[in-house]
């Protein structure tokens, strides 16, 4: 299930969604992009100590996201027990990918199981086209491919822990680049979950490829924001974006 990051809109119509199948039950398993998975062991400790969501996201929480729109997660871990998972590579590790390969954070094992070395050329493409849009076209063109890199590491270990759940429906809360089927999450999962899988997307703005894009596409309103542009046009140094 997708988002736009800061768009509200779209948090409380995901949120409303996530909200029912917890209600229709079996429960699920909800992986969750605003933890990193080294925190795992520090967020298990959390949800078992700590007597608030506050509390929780103070000790294992990410910085840099807008916590609000995610505490009723962490509210449903501390209430009904759904169990939170950790599905996201910290800035950090994406760097060691982006400088130093796969196996550098995913090790031999995972590259092998998801043939990183034979990575189809569609989804690089997608990637690719991706990134650079993201950063309003203008990075230098050396700085793709190690972003690109970096984007699939994220994917591939968000759909590893979609994989690695074989006795609970999972939910993955991630941003729309993530979840998108072309090149996303969706790529990296095995044929089985892949044939039980529904991809939501939250967007502001219908797309011609959405119908390749999502399953179900949900419009938002947009939201007012500073032109994601300015940084480049300012000479600053782009930094990876979260999708």
């Amino acid at each position: 299930m997708g988002e736009v990051h800061d768009n509200e809109h779209g948090h409380q119509r995901r949120l409303e969604r996530v909200r029912q199948l917890i209600e229709q039950g079996p429960q699920p398993v909800v992986a969750i992009e605003q933890f990193d998975r080294e925190n795992q062991a520090v967020l298990d400790a959390a949800l078992s100590q700590c007597p608030d969501v506050d509390c929780v996201v103070a000790k294992a929480g990410t910085t840099g996201w807008a916590w609000r729109f995610y505490r009723p997660y962490v509210q449903w871990a501390l209430d009904k027990k759904i169990k939170l998972v950790a599905a996201n590579l910290s800035n950090a590790d994406v760097r060691k990918v982006m400088t130093h390969g796969f196996a550098a954070v995913l090790g031999q094992q995972l590259v092998d199981t998801y043939q990183l070395k034979q990575i189809p050329g569609q989804l690089l493409s997608a990637q690719n086209k991706a990134i650079q849009e993201g950063h309003c076209n203008m990075l230098p063109a050396q700085a793709i491919g190690p972003m690109v890199q970096g984007q699939i590491a994220r994917d591939v270990w968000m759909a590893h822990v979609v994989n690695g759940v074989s006795n609970a429906p999972v939910v993955l809360i991630a941003g729309n680049g993530h979840v998108r089927k072309d090149a996303g999450v969706m790529q990296w999962l095995t044929p089985q979950n892949q044939a039980k899988t529904q991809v939501h997307g939250y967007v502001e703005n219908t797309d011609q490829n959405d119908a390749e894009w999502y399953d179900h596409v949900h419009v938002v309103p947009q939201v007012e924001r500073e032109d994601p542009c300015l940084v480049f046009t300012q000479n600053r140094a782009p930094k990876p974006t979260k999708k």
